[in-house]
């Protein structure tokens, strides 16, 4: 059965953050209920969340900043993995993306988290070795 694919709202922000806790994904400073209000409110076509009977089970963050899409936090429920629920958010994101005028989508991908090269190299997305990522935090 495919997963419900919706957009998040403001009062899916506690259930987001519990996601990707239990989900096991990288957390950083900006993992707060004040930064995903932000979000939603900024680009509320955003986040997209997984869904199977009510409960949730995934979510991607899909942004367009009006020049290219980018995709954030693809998060599946371990019980839910391999079960296509990653595809189905991706292809929801890049439906999204291409809808609102993105021509290419890059991807942030947390070297330490297990299989994430795989899923991505087998949703036919490549490494870009010209790339490399800087940061900076703004937040303490």
């Amino acid at each position: 059965m495919s997963p419900a694919i919706r957009l998040a709202n403001a009062g899916d922000a506690g259930a987001i953050l519990e996601l990707w806790r239990l989900a096991a994904t990288v957390t950083t400073r900006t993992d707060d209920e004040a930064s995903i209000l932000s979000l939603i409110d900024r680009d509320p076509e955003a986040l997209l969340l997984a869904e199977e009977e009510g409960a949730l089970i995934g979510s991607v963050i899909a942004a367009f900043d009006g020049w290219r899409g980018t995709f954030f936090r693809l998060a599946v429920l371990p019980e839910h993995r391999r079960a296509g629920v990653g595809r189905a958010l991706v292809a929801a994101g890049e439906r999204s993306l291409r809808e609102r005028g993105a021509a290419r989508i890059t991807l942030y991908a947390i070297k330490a988290e297990a299989g994430a090269d795989a899923f991505w190299l087998a949703t036919d997305y490549a490494p870009d070795d010209r790339t490399a990522r800087y940061v900076k935090n703004l937040k303490p």
